[in-house]
């Protein structure tokens, strides 16, 4: 019966809730009824097969959420200004870890021991609300170690390798590329997220307040000697790639929830991707933990062969004499990944990939604000306020 490849004949709570819908609660399922027949007392013909694949009842409620343009500002500013905050956290965290910011071993290892709480965090979250353990199907591996050893392995080697050789001035502008490179790649690449001209400005916009908020008034008044034309494969080459890295990150994301899989898109039919309903919080939390796993595993095997050595005029080895403050600082660091990367993922699940992209020019601005109060930097500038209001225009 073509009712029964949908709908399993068990007890089943359905309540009418349309004129010709019903709510299948049980499985959780929409279904359009044409005709006159019964199904458990109630008036249904068929299955509508465009519905075959269609949100569930659960997942409409959340896209209803993360689509309201208001929501989106506030979901997306919350989670560019939890990146932000990580940037002064991590300073203080290499303080009192003892760690050299050019000792990348070290450096591997903070990461990844960050980002494997994170996915902790994670999955800890979604087993208390499901009630219950879940492990990735053995489907789902592919695209789970491919984004993880993507978004987390690849990109964080790449950008410590390059941090250390650039000025902090150079990688807030050079990672300003990432809303850019994210935009490029959508037009090309998804047919409802094409650049336009506003978007087009809007780019310009937040990149000329990313380098006001970084270099001042200077660079656009014919003293531009702040910036430092100079470029290093090993330091700008590499900043660059991350950024690069980032936004690939951002449009396998995309890419798996709207096929269900970054190896078989092309495969199913339009029903068939439908049916694929592809939970982005167990893949965030499953590619974050892997990806982070496999960062240590690269950083250990390292420090075993070549150890680690305290910072010139230190005598403390890092990982060594951690007060209380570091361990809160590592935590603090793993729950700001734990909560902004699911609620980001989600954005790029019902929103085009170029429209959430410009969030990310609010980073540099939060970090430097975040920076001031943290770490006693000068706040109250000109450029700061002119850099908020210019990023402020970016998506009108």
């Amino acid at each position: 019966m073509e009712m029964e490849e949908t709908i399993k004949k068990t007890e089943v709570a359905v309540d009418i809730k349309e004129k010709d819908t019903v709510v299948d609660n049980q499985n959780n399922c929409r279904i359009t009824v044409q005709d006159k027949k019964t199904y458990d007392g109630l008036p249904i013909k068929s299955v509508d097969k465009k519905l075959l694949g269609s949100l569930t009842v659960g997942e409409e409620r959340v896209k209803k959420i993360f689509t309201k343009r208001l929501n989106i500002y506030i979901f997306a500013i919350i989670c560019t200004f939890l990146w932000a905050s990580a940037y002064p956290t991590i300073r203080l965290g290499y303080d009192e870890f003892h760690i050299d910011k050019t000792n990348l071993r070290a450096c591997f290892l903070f990461a990844g021991i960050r980002f494997t709480i994170s996915g902790i965090l994670i999955l800890s979250g979604y087993f208390v609300v499901k009630k219950k353990v879940v492990l990735p199907k053995l489907k789902m591996l592919p695209d789970i170690l491919t984004v993880g050893l993507i978004t987390v392995t690849l990109q964080y080697i790449v950008f410590y390798a390059g941090v250390g050789h650039t000025t902090g001035v150079k990688n807030s502008v050079i990672n300003s590329c990432n809303t850019f490179f994210s935009v490029i790649m959508a037009h090309f690449l998804f047919k409802n997220d094409k650049i336009t001209v506003r978007k087009a400005i809007g780019c310009c916009v937040g990149f000329a307040g990313v380098i006001i908020i970084n270099v001042g008034f200077d660079f656009f008044f014919g003293n531009a000697e702040k910036l430092e034309f100079g470029f290093t494969l090993r330091g700008e080459g590499f900043m660059i790639l991350n950024c690069l890295i980032s936004s690939i990150g951002n449009i396998l994301v995309k890419i798996i929830n709207t096929t269900g899989s970054l190896f078989k898109p092309f495969k199913y039919t339009k029903e068939e991707r439908g049916k694929k309903r592809i939970d982005i919080i167990l893949i965030t939390g499953w590619q974050m933990l892997i990806g982070s796993v496999i960062l240590d595993i690269i950083a250990l095997v390292w420090i075993k062969f070549e150890p680690l050595e305290p910072m010139e005029g230190s005598i403390t080895k890092p990982y060594t004499s951690i007060s209380n403050l570091g361990y809160i600082l590592m935590f603090h660091m793993g729950l700001i990944a734990a909560v902004a990367f699911p609620i980001w993922n989600t954005l790029l699940k019902f929103n085009n990939v170029g429209k959430i992209s410009f969030f990310n020019f609010l980073i540099p601005v939060f970090g430097t604000f975040l920076s001031g109060i943290l770490l006693g930097e000068n706040l109250f500038r000109i450029e700061n306020l002119v850099s908020l209001i210019l990023l402020g225009q970016t998506d009108r």
